[in-house]
């Protein structure tokens, strides 16, 4: 009787875990503006911490998830 709840509550461990992990993943979607236009803004602090941005109409997209990292390393 004992193994049986053990294995259900590892069980209910390893769901809610991996269901959290697999669900930060692909938030990356929504991107925020960072800097005023492409010529203020140094894309190669952002290469060089893992940042993923994008160019449209010159100005600089970071994903929103990334947000306070690159407050934190390139501003």
């Amino acid at each position: 009787m004992q193994k049986k709840k053990l294995l259900a509550l590892c069980s209910c461990f390893l769901i809610v875990f991996v269901s959290l992990y697999f669900g930060d993943i692909g938030d990356d979607r929504e991107f925020v503006r960072w800097g005023d236009s492409i010529h203020s803004v140094d894309t190669a602090a952002l290469k060089k911490n893992n940042i993923q941005y994008k160019i449209e109409n010159d100005k600089v997209y970071i994903p929103k998830k990334s947000f306070d990292k690159a407050i934190w390393c390139c501003s």
